[in-house]
């Protein structure tokens, strides 16, 4: 059978002996695994990974392998879906843009659950996991933004591709056998951002997790597929794409494999919500200094681009991830709290009066963005958050740079911060983004502290409207 030029060249990149990889892609894979493993310990409580762990239990799954947080033990791929339910829970973890997604949950979801079973070490883990987010972003160049921006959730349209990509690095696969493996994983690739709000959110990424694990799996043990469905007619490109999207074969005539966390840097989280409430939350954060005790708001103004705001689109929240996808009320929390916390999206804060009273007050202006705009959230499309005081008095607040991208990336203080926020010790993370690339990650002292962790019995799953 025939491969397309995506299949060839990118496995036979990505199953050399020796990656060629850029100078930084090493520590920015230890960051990014650092980083996910404490937003997966988290989660571990929260309704959308209880959902999952309770329907595992009556379908009798079982296992060897226990999940990120602790629990019961489950089979390799269902241990994979209950992480990546915990990893997603709180919309935490971190993001790229070239695809519009969430790379990390879902690849370290299937690889800590794979590292359990086959005692990966630190080095196996952090290359497998810079194939899968690197087959992430190319597919993104391939699509571009306009297969999110008419409602592809693409965290489950490209992450089981890219988890079959990771897994099959993990797992020694030929090239042909990688190839076919994503190919297989291209079967599952589905979810709309309408989910947003909902449980299933997270849980896509559970889905992602499994079905690239699964897809590896089946083509290690010989399954085969169309690996050259990329670009052909009734295709994934065709499919999935829109009349604007490059394509696989423009894509990759251009690609720098292996430059991927360079090309296209990590995005990493300060706020457990929506990343297109980062920016309105720190705008908050940042006039809510210039507030004086009596100052009386009588405004507020948000500008935001339209389709940003078709994701993060909630008024007033009824549930928490509403909360983590309404830019009224992240503005709100901003500057009524002046730092922002996991605790701000806990029922007792997004039903405070005087929380809401500001939400509402909330005016949104917003704006389309030019066409064939890569959907950047940085200077190319601008936020801004006007306040206007009783005294007349208006304070202005411009949203740039996204915090954690680029131009201002998460530093190893933050991130430590994050650990010791997401209850793990900050001593022991320091020590994971140390440790030897020969280190099996399953013995560490981090990783040993969230899988031996336990956890209650299952407490009823919420409901949302």
């Amino acid at each position: 059978m025939s491969q397309s030029v995506f299949s060839k060249q990118f496995c036979t990149w990505a199953t050399t002996p020796e990656l060629a990889l850029c100078e930084e892609a090493q520590s920015v894979a230890r960051f990014s695994l650092v980083d996910t493993l404490a937003c997966m310990f988290l989660g571990r409580d929260m309704h959308q990974p209880k959902a999952v762990a309770a329907a595992l239990d009556e379908d009798g799954d079982g296992g060897a392998v226990v999940s990120v947080g602790g629990g019961r033990a489950h089979s390799l791929s269902a241990a994979a879906l209950l992480n990546g339910a915990r990893v997603h829970a709180l919309d935490f973890d971190d993001y790229e843009l070239s695809g519009s997604s969430h790379a990390s949950g879902p690849l370290f979801s299937a690889l800590f659950s794979l590292a359990v079973a086959r005692n990966l070490t630190l080095r196996e883990v952090c290359d497998a996991w810079l194939v899968g987010h690197e087959a992430v972003v190319q597919m993104g160049q391939a699509l571009g933004y306009g297969h999110y921006d008419k409602g592809w959730h693409s965290t489950l349209t490209l992450g089981p591709v890219g988890v079959a990509a990771g897994v099959s690095r993990a797992l020694n696969l030929t090239s042909q056998q990688m190839a076919n493996a994503m190919a297989l994983a291209s079967s599952s690739s589905a979810g709309t951002l309408r989910q947003t709000g909902s449980h299933a959110k997270a849980i896509h990424e559970g889905l992602a997790a499994q079905a690239g694990l699964r897809a590896a799996l089946m083509a290690k043990a010989g399954a085969t597929a169309n690996t050259d469905l990329w670009d052909i007619p009734s295709g994934f490109i065709h499919l999935y794409g829109t009349n604007s999207s490059p394509g696989f074969d423009q894509a990759m005539a251009r690609a720098q494999l292996g430059q991927g966390v360079r090309l296209f840097p990590v995005i990493r989280k300060l706020w457990p919500s929506c990343a297109y409430t980062q920016r309105p939350i720190q705008s908050g954060e940042n006039l809510s200094r210039q507030l004086v005790p009596g100052d009386a708001i009588v405004r507020i103004q948000y500008r935001i681009p339209r389709p940003f705001y078709q994701v993060a689109r909630f008024g007033l929240p009824e549930n928490d991830a509403e909360a983590r996808f309404s830019v009224p009320y992240c503005v709100a929390a901003g500057l009524l709290r002046g730092h922002v916390t996991p605790a701000d999206f806990e029922e007792q804060a997004f039903r405070d009066d005087r929380l809401r009273t500001l939400a509402a007050m909330v005016e949104l202006d917003l704006y389309e963005l030019p066409e064939g705009h890569s959907g950047d959230i940085g200077p190319s499309s601008p936020e801004t958050l006007v306040v206007t005081l009783a005294s007349g008095t208006q304070l202005t607040a411009q949203g740039l740079a996204v915090p954690g991208g680029a131009e201002r990336p998460m530093t190893e203080d933050q991130l430590l911060q994050k650990v010791c926020d997401c209850g793990l010790p900050a001593e022991q993370a320091r020590a994971l983004l140390q440790d030897q690339e020969s280190t099996v990650l399953a013995a560490t002292d981090l990783f040993k502290t969230a899988q031996q962790t336990t956890v209650s019995g299952l407490a009823p799953v919420e409901e949302i409207s």
